[in-house]
């Protein structure tokens, strides 16, 4: 057999396995998102998700495209590049190990290609796997084509350039075909993939909201109720405190008893907040930097008790459309959590931009797991040994009315970031 009769029986198969290595890519993934859950716990999802990829990227590997005896086309990038975004390195290590081995077992005059290419790869996925997740939706598809595309077109490029032998028509158009197709799987999968994850976000913020619901109900019910006779259970305990026939010690129990009252009032006040309909009815422009300051001037005397120092970084004037009171409301809370959390420190940051402010409040506490971090704002979850977490739930409400966002960034090691981003008011000067 010739050269070319032995390259065209290597084609005949070419457009089957390429309609094959979309479904391995596909039905894979598919199969993940219908099954995956939050309650299985992240570590185990990501260990079945590097499961997923390095059986996708090893079946891929298996139906090849032989373009010529020892160079092997498929889609193996695809299930690679997924394992590193929705994975993290681990999981993207452990699938690239699993490509070496099986690679090597293949052989071949492509072997060399397939691990220089694997090896550029690398490179480009710590930038791409660093900035993923904060880009729009729109901008993740887009850049994955580009980026998967280009990493698939190593492979014929350093293909061409280590094997002597010459390029023809027909080995070019398959190489055109195969970076198209890992273009277009790229694109298809990061949409599901991103499709899932917001239909996720969309059913936690519904269950979320209907938690509220119901401990506003609550509040609505039995608040005032329970308020009315802790009035004037507090109205004696404090005309005994001047009583002359009380020992030390039980005048110690008495004001106990007060404190203990101010802090179940404190609770309740929380439920009240919200119990209520929170419409804010005088939306009026607010230096929020303005705000901050206050806040902190007024734990300063609760942060001194704590051994905490708090800095404030605010420079630059940043307007926003919101309530003073309801701001002031949630920076004591945030900034109260900070203390309590911290070892040392705490530092408010606002940085305002072009048509956004963004506030960092830090602690070098005791950070959060991502478990925690996902619990935040859940009725009654408090990483507190006395929190009730209805102080967090307020906040994330005052947030959520003022049109901001926010985000934790947490580090057992290192401390946490309550990140918040309000847009600003056209009134900004």
């Amino acid at each position: 057999m010739d050269n070319s009769s032995h390259r065209s029986s290597y084609m005949d198969f070419q457009y089957d396995r390429l309609l094959l290595q979309m479904l391995i890519v596909l039905i894979p993934i598919i199969l993940y998102l219908a099954t995956s859950s939050d309650r299985k716990g992240r570590t185990r999802e990501n260990i079945l998700w590097g499961v997923v990829c390095a059986f996708t990227l090893s079946l891929t590997i298996v139906v090849s495209i032989i373009c010529d005896p020892g160079i092997r086309l498929d889609l193996r990038m695809v299930p690679w590049y997924l394992s590193f975004i929705y994975g993290g390195t681990g999981v993207g290590i452990f699938v690239t190990a699993c490509f070496f081995i099986i690679r090597f077992l293949y052989a071949g005059v492509g072997m060399i290609p397939g691990f220089i290419a694997m090896t550029i790869s690398l490179i480009g996925i710590c930038w791409f796997q660093k900035n993923f997740h904060s880009w729009s939706q729109k901008k993740k598809i887009y850049r994955s084509i580009l980026f998967v595309a280009f990493t698939s077109a190593t492979l014929p490029i350093i293909a061409v350039l280590l094997i002597t032998e010459p390029l023809n028509v027909g080995t070019t158009v398959y190489y055109v075909v195969f970076v198209v197709e890992n273009g277009i799987m790229a694109w298809f999968s990061i949409y599901l993939m991103e499709s899932h994850r917001e239909k996720m976000a969309l059913i936690k913020e519904v269950q979320r909201n209907e938690k509220m619901q119901v401990v506003g109900q609550l509040a609505a019910s039995v608040a005032h109720e329970i308020r009315n006779p802790m009035t004037s259970v507090r109205g004696f305990l404090q005309l005994l405190t001047g009583s002359k026939n009380l020992s030390s010690a039980e005048k110690e129990y008495v004001f106990i008893s007060l404190e203990e009252l101010d802090r179940a009032n404190y609770i309740i006040s929380d439920y009240l907040s919200l119990g209520k309909n929170q419409i804010i009815q005088t939306m009026s422009p607010v230096d929020i930097g303005q705000e901050a300051i206050k806040s902190v001037n007024s734990l300063s005397s609760y942060a001194t008790f704590h051994n905490v120092n708090v800095s404030k970084d605010v420079t630059e004037k940043a307007v926003i459309l919101g309530n003073p009171g309801r701001l002031q409301q949630m920076f004591v809370n945030l900034i109260k959590n900070a203390i309590e959390a911290a070892q040392a420190k705490v530092e408010i940051k606002i940085v305002p931009n072009k048509s956004e402010v963004n506030i960092f409040i830090s602690n070098d506490g005791e950070g959060m797991n991502t478990e925690q971090i996902e619990k935040l704002g859940l009725p009654f979850y408090s990483t507190k040994e006395k929190g009730t977490g209805l102080g967090l739930m307020v906040t994330l409400q005052i947030i959520k009315e003022m049109g901001g966002k926010w985000k934790v960034v947490s580090d057992e090691k290192t401390g946490t970031v309550f990140e918040l981003t309000f847009p600003l008011s056209d009134r900004n000067e």
